[in-house]
């Protein structure tokens, strides 16, 4: 079943209205996802390479395990299911953190997406061997000390999703911590 997802006004509050997801990509209604940037216990990022089959960034590395809210759902519920969706962890929501909210806005033949990212931040426990990848959104993982992930921003990596503002953000924070 596809899944349903609350409309946005275009300051992000939720207008009462739900719609399924292409639906509102075919209307480009503002929407709601989240983005998280995974961490071991050793300092590495968790980086996923989006499949071959995806509409946007496909065969790209990302920073990020992105997916959309679905209506009702809150952002921290979101985060686990897309977590263990996606790679198949089991993420404690005491340890996500919230960072900040991205305006995205991506525009298509046949589609337009007006997303805004609620961004946290996650580190856990985990074994690499842990990790059981879901084949419709990734292809692979890796996990690669921070520094390299810095380097690979500031060389404008062309493997990378080019999510250019959020690497801004992330780096000034990440530095920070």
């Amino acid at each position: 079943m596809e899944e349903l997802i609350d409309v946005l006004d275009e300051f992000g509050n939720k207008t009462g209205i739900v719609k399924k997801k292409s639906d509102i990509k075919r209307d480009g209604d503002f929407h709601r996802a989240i983005s998280v940037i995974i961490f071991d216990e050793d300092n590495n990022v968790l980086l996923q390479k989006r499949s071959s089959s995806k509409k946007i960034f496909a065969n790209l590395w990302s920073i990020f395990l992105k997916g959309h809210i679905q209506a009702g759902e809150t952002p921290i519920d979101a985060c686990i299911r897309e977590i263990n969706e996606e790679v198949g962890l089991i993420a404690n929501p005491d340890n996500l953190k919230y960072l900040y909210t991205l305006y995205e806005e991506h525009i298509d033949n046949d589609y337009i997406e007006r997303i805004f990212f609620d961004t946290f931040f996650l580190r856990m426990k985990f074994k690499f061997s842990d990790i059981t990848i879901q084949e419709e959104e990734l292809s692979d993982v890796k996990l690669i000390p921070i520094d390299e992930v810095f380097s690979l921003f500031d060389n404008n990596d062309p493997s990378l999703v080019p999510n250019y503002e959020d690497y801004k953000k992330i780096t000034r924070i990440l530095k920070n911590k």
